[in-house]
């Protein structure tokens, strides 16, 4: 699949069953076993993994949300910075992000519902 995919932004077509996909991500979980996942990860200090895969994964779904990916990026940029030059400090910026993150979704999940129930 990979030697087909030989200019940039043209997504491969499957060479066994011939299907077309929307996206490089669809593609590539076309390839691959039941129950296998493809999340390729940045082993930073601490032992802590940066999930690329997922992190690119975030960004191509949410690349019409311009305000969403300056978050994803700049929260991204800063973990990488802490890694680096605060090692101890990573656990506590970590979970502050999630926490951020996950506030965030309960919030908007919140609102659904109260709209939903009016």
């Amino acid at each position: 699949m990979v030697n087909d995919w030989n200019k940039w932004g043209e997504v491969p077509i499957c060479p066994d069953c011939g299907q077309n996909f929307s996206n490089i991500f669809d593609a590539i979980g076309h390839f691959l076993e039941d129950g296998e996942v493809f999340d390729p990860a940045l082993v930073l200090p601490g032992n802590y993994r940066l999930m690329i895969g997922s992190l690119l994964r975030s960004i191509y779904e949410n690349r019409f949300s311009p305000k969403l990916i300056s978050e994803i990026t700049q929260s991204t940029y800063f973990t990488l910075f802490t890694a680096e030059t605060e090692p101890d400090l990573i656990n506590q910026t970590v979970e502050d992000i999630i926490v951020d993150t996950e506030m965030e979704n309960f919030d908007v999940q919140l609102k659904r519902l109260f709209k939903n129930g009016e």
